[in-house]
């Protein structure tokens, strides 16, 4: 068969075409691949493998391992396969991540996750050589912790780059040890900036991920997530469990501000407010709240930008300085606050001891007061909620305590944070985590009025019942007794 004159000139010009094509793109293909091959040889030194040992004893009931399953669905540190008991008789489960260099003194950025309760560290550098390392300052807030070894030499340093420039669909590469496949490189993008809100299993309250479609596996927490120019640009930290390709990782300018003070103090102060907040359009969301409409006409509102004030903790700043539930904090230091997040990321920038000026909306109207802040003293401490009542520390039901408990619409309470040991809430088996639903058969719809509540119930060497719960079970009666003193 004889193929048309016409047909052979366009099946050759397109062969010749394609060609063309494919020699134009080759350079720039060429190109691509060598920088990674680039990347990740100047990177992979400085990215450390770090296996953390836990010491529990045989059949401990420890509550962070009765939650490891869950912690390991979102965190990338491996579940033990094997646990073997020592000479000591006790179990020594071990868990891997990564981290990497931050300067040639062997001070290492990794994950708060990857090393806390850990009873000893091994650090295993790219040239296989390994050390004990030490904890020098660990950040739950953020998930940053800084450890470090003594290598006797110096160390080589990836150039940290500028994460407030990244832009959706840039290149970003993850290095690190999945799965203990040491100097393991895997690329893609940045798929999304700003993340937050994750429901993660950790005490993370801040929360600003850089999403990437880049592999990042189990045992990738705390290594380096870079630029196409092999700059550092965050922290891998989280995967979602059953999901392709939907990693996340701490921006890098965060990790900026935190290690310094990590390496100097241990530590990380911030200051404090003392207030159960949620955004304004959150209100009508609890049951039996008014609409969004109603709640900002009856407020005097004039729009919902701000933080409503649920309540105030007990003996903290802003109870000392009159800060009340229903008050709506719009501005801080003649700044605009835009929603509860944004008034909790401002206080804690801020020092302790620090005064600062509140524009507080209040029966319809602007009021300004001066508060004096505190230091943020951790999320479950007693100074986190000021004084106990009858020897327990209890929080709002915030709409996110509601989402990450899965607690029904119409559920109103108080949930148990801490509990003192031989105190009367102790005595009638209130534990951590329990809901108190009602006082003497009157429903708890704050803090504030549980305690009035047991006030005008309970009398001085008198009990009162309570009915409490848990996430998932049945309403039980509770009875406490109230000191006679």
């Amino acid at each position: 068969m004889r193929i048309p004159r016409i047909h052979l000139m366009i099946a050759l010009a397109a062969c010749a075409g394609m060609a063309t094509a494919a020699q134009a793109i080759s350079p720039v293909l060429q190109e691509l691949e060598d920088a990674f091959i680039r990347i990740g040889d100047q990177v992979r030194p400085c990215v450390v493998n770090i296996d953390a040992e836990q010491t529990m004893p045989e059949g401990s009931d420890n509550p962070r391992m009765k939650s490891m399953e869950e912690f390991f669905r979102y965190f990338n540190i491996p579940m033990p396969e094997e646990r073997i008991p020592r000479e000591d008789g006790r179990f020594h489960p071990m868990a891997s991540g990564s981290g990497f260099i931050y300067d040639k003194e062997g001070h290492i950025i990794t994950n708060n996750h990857v090393i806390e309760n850990a009873s000893a560290l091994k650090v295993r550098l790219s040239d296989g050589s390994v050390f004990d390392a030490e904890v020098i300052g660990r950040d739950p807030d953020t998930d940053i912790a800084v450890i470090k070894i003594n290598a006797g030499r110096d160390l080589p340093v990836p150039e940290l780059g500028d994460s407030d420039t990244l832009k959706v669909g840039q290149f970003a590469i993850a290095l690190g040890s999945p799965r203990g496949l040491e100097g393991s490189l895997s690329f893609g993008h940045v798929s999304a900036l700003g993340r937050d809100d994750l429901n993660l299993p950790t005490e993370m309250r801040f929360q600003n991920f850089v999403q990437t479609d880049a592999a990042i596996n189990l045992g990738n927490s705390g290594g380096p997530l870079c630029d196409i120019d092999g700059r550092v640009i965050g922290i891998n930290t989280a995967i979602v469990f059953g999901a392709e390709s939907l990693g996340f990782a701490i921006p890098i300018n965060m990790a900026k501000r935190i290690v310094p003070q990590l390496i100097e103090q241990g530590k990380i102060t911030r200051g404090f407010l003392g207030v159960s907040i949620m955004n304004v359009d959150q209100v009508s969301e609890q049951p039996g709240s008014p609409s969004i409409e109603e709640l900002v006409e009856v407020l005097g509102l004039p729009d919902t930008k701000g933080a409503y004030v649920d309540s105030a903790s007990p003996d903290s700043p802003a109870e000392k300085a009159g800060i009340k539930s229903d008050d709506v904090i719009r501005k801080v230091n003649g700044e605009a606050i835009a929603d509860a997040k944004d008034l909790v990321s401002r206080i804690s920038d801020m020092p302790p001891g620090a005064t600062v000026k509140l524009e507080v909306w209040r029966a319809k109207a602007p009021v300004e007061i001066d508060v004096k802040l505190a230091e943020y003293p951790g999320s479950t401490t007693k100074a986190m909620l000021g004084k106990d009542i009858l020897g327990m520390r209890v929080q709002a039901i915030t709409p996110e305590l509601r989402r990450q408990l899965q607690l029904e619409e119409d559920m109103t309470g108080v949930v148990v944070v801490e509990v003192d040991e031989g105190s009367p809430a102790e005595a009638a088996e209130i534990t951590s985590g329990d809901i108190i639903l009602e006082v003497a058969q009157q429903k708890v719809t704050s803090v504030e009025s549980l305690r009035q509540l047991l006030e005008q119930h309970g009398k001085p060497g008198e009990s009162v019942l309570l009915r409490v719960t848990r996430p998932g079970e049945r309403p039980m009666p509770k009875v406490i007794k109230v000191p006679a003193e």
